[in-house]
């Protein structure tokens, strides 16, 4: 992953910007939140029950 200076709002490779001198610290990744994990397990339940409602039309 790509350090980023939030000074200058560009990609930096080391550890310190080459245009501002500001050191880079790592950057950190945030835990996805619940509601998002509820909103993706819900759309699979529905995706799959649409699939299934749809399979057992075409049967009959």
């Amino acid at each position: 992953m790509t350090k980023w200076c939030e000074h200058c709002d560009r990609p930096v490779d080391g550890d310190r910007c080459e245009v501002c001198g500001n050191e880079i610290a790592e950057p950190v990744r945030e835990p996805v939140p619940w509601r998002w994990r509820f909103f993706i397990v819900a759309t699979v339940i529905y995706v799959i029950w649409r699939i299934y409602q749809l399979v057992s039309w075409l049967s009959h």
